[in-house]
């Protein structure tokens, strides 16, 4: 049976969701990083760059591809991701009358891992251990004051003032629900410093600022401190995929931002490090569907 006070406040979402978006898709907040994406028809496949996000989901449904993984969320669900990683998405539930709705709010690591912090020195005898099931990926059911304070955050969005005065202290409150809620554990050991996040975020930070070299996983292992086998098998339960896949993954999006913004092909190639454009062609239409001469600017 729905529990009615869950409606109600599942209805309150939506309703601020419709109220503040201006276009299909994503539209963008007064508070930095927050957004609310829209949609009345699903969405076909498509490889996206996930920067680290909360979102929450209104109503509809979205899969999510990394790797061999799968990730399904729907209404009243939570999605997040600690670190950028390149995905398949998919909308597979939105219509005209009930649109797919979801509230989107970026990650300040930082931030987060400073609430860990505080939570921790309250409180005694945490165990210093990483669930099996780590991942940088986490799907959870969202309780009653998680939906609750996304309403509020969307509440004060369209408001310039409140955004500035009121807008970090609910994204320091939704830090903290979700860190001392059901999945708070787990949250909180993968990002606690005796966990592999870190080692590992330092090799995607690496990749990330040197996109245009030739990038190898010795390299990466080196700057996470960790063994070539370690560091392989501890990037791939932490991401999904292989770091050889991340990499492409990622020179791959950057690429097809630069062809966006009007760049020709050839040079798009060789700004994220490709020595062969012959390669670059392949491996671009193998992973969008269409060659980089097709990509609208």
């Amino acid at each position: 049976m729905t529990n009615p006070i869950r409606s109600v406040e599942m209805n309150e979402f939506n309703r601020l969701i419709h109220q503040n978006v201006k276009q299909e898709g994503f539209t963008p907040l007064l508070i930095e990083g927050v957004g609310v994406v829209q949609w009345h028809s699903a969405q076909v496949m498509t490889p996206f760059l996930y920067d680290p996000i909360i979102c929450m989901m209104g109503q509809g449904a979205k899969i999510c591809r990394v790797g061999e993984a799968s990730f399904t969320y729907q209404g009243g669900d939570f999605f997040i991701n600690f670190l950028p990683i390149p995905v398949y998405a998919e909308v597979i539930t939105a219509s005209t009358d009930t649109p797919f709705q979801s509230a989107v709010m970026s990650i300040n690591l930082i931030k987060l891992a400073d609430m860990v912090m505080r939570i921790e020195q309250q409180e005694k005898n945490v165990l210093k251990t990483l669930p099996e099931s780590a991942s940088c990926i986490v799907v959870g059911q969202a309780n009653d004051n998680l939906v609750g304070l996304f309403s509020r955050l969307l509440n004060i969005a369209s408001h310039p003032l409140e955004s500035a005065i009121l807008g970090e202290a609910v994204i320091d409150e939704i830090y903290y629900r979700l860190l001392t809620g059901e999945h708070g554990y787990a949250l909180r050991q993968l990002l606690h410093q005796y966990g592999n996040i870190q080692p590992i975020s330092r090799a995607v930070n690496h990749i990330h600022s040197n996109i245009n070299t030739v990038i190898k996983v010795d390299e990466l292992a080196t700057i996470a401190n960790m063994s070539k086998t370690s560091f392989f098998n501890a990037f791939k339960k932490l991401m999904h995929v292989s770091p050889m896949q991340y990499i492409k993954s990622i020179k791959l999006q950057k690429a097809q931002a630069l062809l966006i913004q009007g760049i020709q092909a050839n040079e798009a190639s060789y700004q994220v490090g490709y020595n062969s454009f012959s390669q670059f062609s392949r491996e671009y239409k193998r992973f969008f569907g269409f060659p980089p001469s097709q990509t609208a600017s």
